[in-house]
């Protein structure tokens, strides 16, 4: 039986996030220029404060994303994918943060789980 991987091996790591201080508008433009759909949201460039899905980012939406965020399940790189999928699902997550030593890692969304 194959080993069951880390969610690590199949997040995407590194993932582009921006300050919870940025203009929603320009945070729409980055997610288009970037083709992101779900983009994970700091504090200080380090701390997590959440999330937005750019269905939150409407042509002339204005604000900042810390108007917009959304509260985020973080995960740790080292769990198995087999329970990362477990608590999205119980949890009715659509996209899961990864921490690696309380920072932020990578994300993992529906879309990544249905392409593995």
């Amino acid at each position: 039986m194959k080993r069951i991987p880390h969610i690590s091996a199949l997040m995407t790591a590194f993932p582009w996030h921006l300050d919870i201080d940025t203009p929603a508008q320009e945070a729409r433009r980055f997610m288009q220029d970037h083709e992101l759909h779900h983009l994970p949201v700091t504090r200080g460039g380090s701390e997590v404060a959440g999330v937005v899905d750019a269905t939150q980012l409407p042509n002339g939406v204005s604000g900042k994303l810390a108007d917009l965020v959304q509260p985020v399940r973080c995960v740790d790189a080292q769990m198995r994918a087999d329970e990362v999928l477990d608590i999205m699902a119980q949890e009715h997550c659509a996209q899961v943060l990864v921490m690696h030593h309380q920072r932020l890692a990578g994300i993992y969304t529906w879309t990544d789980a249905c392409r593995d």
